[in-house]
């Protein structure tokens, strides 16, 4: 049974007609059905809500990233490109992202030239670059052919219900297919009630091992602190997570990897300490004990609470500024010059043993 998908497409438009006429090409010949085109283009609120509903239809969203940001929404602040780009990552449309490389040089009226546009850009840029299927594109040519290799790839490991004619549907085969998703289904169901009472008895288990520490050493006069944290969540099966989250492995985003490795801390003290609830990242926990507690602090740790300033949360995948927006590791953005330097003293610290600054590493003795 042949099917056709159909493709939202996303963009300013006075500054990428040219482009999207191409684009729009490249999906009529991989047999899509292109929307979202000039007929769609937003420009108030009542055309956006028509937008959405289109939106919802699509099996794919195309979002193609020049250097003007588009008309502004009076309420949201935001442009009515970047609602379509929330609103379609909101209902789990694969979206496909292309952004023109900031080394090209356009004619001016291609350009943003308000300060505060040009900021808005820049930010929803590098949330949309974060899409695993993102790629930079530096001609409309280019464009087009990057365009049509992911949409193949999209078509080919993302599962979408398409479009087709109803004499193509062979009922037999209709209900052998509901057999099997109900089938899928119910083992499903299955496996994340088992998932679920497993993590209610190591929680019930964990709750009640803390809760004999902590009663313990409340009557032990020496001033005592207590960390306790994880650093991930538990390792359950991949379909437990993709049920959660609701989307295949292969469609998490960096903000669903980083949900996944979310986990709460406590620091608790038989005495008096201060109380506040900040999210970090796991390698500066070790600097904000001490800071909490008042102990000497080294180097290093004096170092990591600066950088805290500016980069709250570092992994081995991805980091955020303290703007609040996701990075991958090797994204630039205007904190890679810190993530660089803590790269480097990283590598001082537990490798370069012959060049090592020990003193900063560590309390003189």
């Amino acid at each position: 049974m042949e099917r056709k998908y159909q493709v939202f497409i996303s963009s300013t438009y006075s500054d990428l007609v040219e482009e999207r006429r191409k684009v729009l090409d490249v999906l009529l010949m991989a047999d899509c059905i292109p929307a979202g085109m000039e007929a769609f283009v937003a420009t108030d609120i009542e055309q956006f809500e028509v937008i959405k509903k289109v939106i919802d239809l699509c099996d794919y969203y195309v979002l193609i990233i020049g250097k003007r940001y588009g008309s502004i929404h009076p309420e949201t602040g935001i442009s009515y490109t970047e609602m379509e780009y929330d609103y379609a990552i909101s209902k789990d449309v694969p979206v496909l992202v292309f952004a023109l490389d900031d080394s090209v040089d356009l004619p001016e009226d291609k350009c943003e030239s308000d300060s505060e546009k040009i900021e808005k850009l820049k930010a929803f840029r590098s949330k949309a670059m974060t899409n695993r299927l993102a790629s930079i594109w530096h001609s409309a040519d280019e464009l087009t052919g990057r365009l049509a290799v992911s949409i193949m790839k999209a078509k080919s490991e993302i599962v979408r219900p398409g479009w087709q004619r109803g004499e193509d549907y062979d009922e037999a085969s209709l209900r052998r297919e509901i057999m099997t998703l109900q089938e899928e289904n119910k083992d499903l169901k299955e496996e994340l009630e088992k998932s679920k009472k497993e993590l209610d008895a190591f929680t019930m288990h964990t709750d009640l091992a803390f809760e004999n520490l902590v009663s313990y050493f409340k009557n032990v006069e020496e001033p005592t602190v207590i960390i306790m944290f994880g650093d991930h969540q538990p390792s359950l099966s991949t379909s437990f997570y993709e049920k959660l989250i609701g989307k295949k492995a292969e469609d998490f985003t960096l903000e669903d990897t980083k949900n996944r490795y979310t986990v709460p801390y406590l620091i608790w003290a038989n005495y008096d300490i201060q109380e506040e609830e900040i999210d970090m990242s796991a390698n500066y926990l070790s600097a904000y004990l001490m800071k909490v507690i008042g102990g000497k602090m080294t180097g290093y740790q004096k170092y990591l609470l600066d950088l805290y300033e500016q980069v709250p949360v570092i992994t081995a995948n991805a980091y955020q500024g303290k703007d609040g927006v996701l990075h991958g590791l090797d994204e630039v953005s205007e904190y890679s010059d810190k993530i660089r330097e803590y790269q480097m003293i990283q590598y001082n610290n537990l490798f370069d043993s012959s060049n090592r600054v020990a003193d900063f590493y560590q309390l003189a003795q």
